[in-house]
């Protein structure tokens, strides 16, 4: 379901009332979809506690990447405000890494996600630029990590300072995350606010002025990577994105 709001934002919510997921691009469909072949691809599930959402398998083998992402890049820093939303599940958080935020590609290659942290150093992956919320059992500290990278050049930021501390997910629990990012007019990075809710409440936010640039096409992202052998069922819930109405 999408509205305009009555400030001159539009928001769109994604219930899975409606099959619309694929590994395609076609009509009708709004989210794509990327595994291995030992992966089991997303489709909409209903179970107990859980109610209506989507349900995927990441296979047992070291560097499997599942990715749900729009099928577009449809967000830039210079349209004022965006954001993007997500709910997520893993039934392990063991040998398991994840980004979730705003990426340059709906199309790359296999095995990797936008970025990587190996224990205090991160990787870049993505060309062009990203922004999100990392996690990844390879750092030093097994917590969420703020993430922004312009064109191959990663932030600078100290690794401390990224760090989200006391907050990482619980397996088989909700985690709720929002990535927003705000324009600063010409010649200025887009200022970014990362934040996550766990399961009891708890919330982190941080917000930094970064180097992306505000006229970086981005798309909405997820992606899971197994940092080892162990299979997770992966579990998706209401992601939703927001982004202000141009010359209004």
């Amino acid at each position: 379901m999408g509205n305009v709001g009555s400030k001159g934002i539009v928001r769109y919510e994604e219930s899975f009332a409606i099959e619309n997921v694929a590994d395609a691009a076609a009509d009708g469909v709004a989210w794509l979809l990327t595994k291995d072949t030992a992966d089991t691809a997303f489709v909409r599930a209903v179970a107990a506690g859980k109610g209506l959402h989507l349900y995927g398998i990441l296979g047992a083998t070291d560097a499997d990447r599942m990715e749900f992402l729009s099928d577009t890049l449809m967000f830039t820093g210079q349209e004022g405000h965006s954001s993007v939303e997500i709910m997520l599940q893993l039934s392990s958080i063991a040998t398991v890494a994840f980004f979730f935020g705003f990426n340059d590609a709906v199309t790359g290659p296999n095995n990797i996600i936008p970025v990587k942290l190996d224990t205090v150093t991160f990787t870049q992956n993505a060309a062009d630029g990203c922004i999100g919320i990392l996690f990844d059992t390879n750092a030093t500290n097994d917590e969420l990590h703020c993430f922004w990278g312009n064109g191959a050049v990663k932030t600078t930021t100290a690794t401390a300072d990224l760090r989200m501390k006391g907050m990482a997910p619980t397996a088989a629990k909700w985690l709720y995350m929002k990535v927003e990012m705000q324009d600063r007019g010409s010649g200025n990075g887009v200022r970014a606010t990362f934040l996550a809710v766990d399961h009891n409440g708890k919330s982190v936010e941080k917000v930094f002025n970064t180097s992306v640039d505000r006229d970086l096409g981005l798309c909405y992202y997820l992606g899971v990577i197994n940092r080892a052998g162990t299979a997770h069922n992966v579990f998706i819930r209401l992601p939703a994105w927001e982004q202000t109405i141009a010359d209004m």
